[in-house]
């Protein structure tokens, strides 16, 4: 998620959180979404958090290892980006590779070495530009379940409802690829844990929320939840990696700013993936997945008739079908990947 300013609704409005908007050197906006009592809402954030305050969190690699960058002139704080309970991402803003975004990992960061998970890609054989014009990158604070959502028991972050027992507590629930990793607020432990956690199990305060991915979110206090996240609109289109194996699954973060429609996000073009797999049967079809609040709403690409269509639905063009501001999608790819741009998917610019 990226989004140490979460909020509740009535601060975003504060003077102090206003007056910080007007500084940006990029766009900001906000965005308010709303979890009724007693349902599943699914949820994403559309905006960058800021820049790191830190020095050097904006400059231009100028090597690369497998699942490292370096800045020559960066003179960063060894240590400084691999806290486990204060994230940072990498987000690469210039080059054939602009709009991919990387978790800084361990081993710690050097003055000059970021450490970074790349989802099992070796960064020394993608292309990266390095060098005196190397791509250039920014480092963004990430968050935690923690940061983000915060506890009662701590009084900070955005009051969610936890409970000694799983099923009378607000559950934030991630996609692991193969299944829903289900948590919420222990209040006996004090703590964040999984809904098979027992006392004897470590903390989960610190798990990270990606920004490039969605989560559920299931409301089980007896009012409703607003959340509202101010952040910087993205200044190139999110680039997402995808799991590609066998009808593998992943639930995606689109980063669109403004209402959009499947038409818009156009997933089968050639400028958004590679080998899109439409068909008239959906069986046979990559599928893109919404949730309704209810139920997940599954659609493919029919290359017969060259529209969008629901699974199911005798209303056979879905073009139109409207997607909101900050709703991840769940993508199922039928066939397994053979190269990194077979494992990519780029949005549309934010907003457009």
């Amino acid at each position: 998620m990226a989004f140490p300013l979460i909020a509740l609704l009535g601060a975003l409005f504060a003077g102090d959180m206003v007056h910080a908007q007007v500084a940006k050197s990029r766009p900001v906006g906000f965005l308010v979404q709303t979890i009724p009592a007693g349902q599943t809402r699914s949820f994403s954030v559309p905006f960058d958090a800021d820049v790191s305050s830190q020095g050097g969190t904006v400059g231009r690699l100028t090597a690369v290892g497998a699942n490292f960058i370096e800045c020559a002139s960066a003179r960063w704080i060894p240590g400084a980006f691999s806290t486990a309970a204060a994230p940072y991402f990498v987000r690469l803003s210039t080059g054939g590779h602009a709009g991919r975004t990387f978790g800084i990992t361990t081993p710690a960061n050097t003055g000059t070495r970021l450490y970074l998970d790349t989802d099992g890609l070796d960064l020394t054989t993608v292309g990266l530009s390095i060098g005196a014009a190397g791509d250039a990158f920014e480092i963004i604070p990430g968050d935690t379940l923690m940061t983000f959502f915060g506890s009662m028991a701590v009084g900070h972050g955005l009051v969610v409802q936890g409970s000694g027992e799983p099923n009378t507590a607000d559950l934030v629930q991630v996609w692991s690829g193969t299944g829903w990793l289900r948590y919420y607020y222990n209040t006996v432990w004090l703590r964040w844990a999984l809904d098979t956690d027992t006392l004897a199990d470590p903390a989960r305060d610190n798990v990270v929320l990606r920004s490039d991915r969605g989560l559920l979110f299931t409301r089980r206090g007896g009012t409703r939840l607003d959340l509202a996240v101010v952040g910087r609109v993205l200044a190139v289109p999110q680039r997402a990696m995808h799991v590609r194996s066998e009808n593998g699954r992943t639930f995606l973060a689109p980063m669109q700013t403004a209402d959009t429609t499947l038409g818009a996000l156009a997933l089968q073009g050639s400028d958004r993936s590679v080998a899109w797999r439409g068909s008239s049967d959906a069986a046979d079809a990559d599928i893109v997945s919404v949730w309704s609040g209810a139920t997940w709403f599954n659609f493919f690409f029919n290359t017969v008739a060259g529209h969008w269509q629901r699974v199911g639905d005798p209303a056979p063009n879905r073009d139109d079908f409207v997607i909101k501001a900050g709703t991840p999608v769940l993508i199922q790819r039928r066939t397994a990947a053979t190269s990194l741009p077979d494992r990519t998917l780029v949005f549309p610019a934010a907003g457009s």
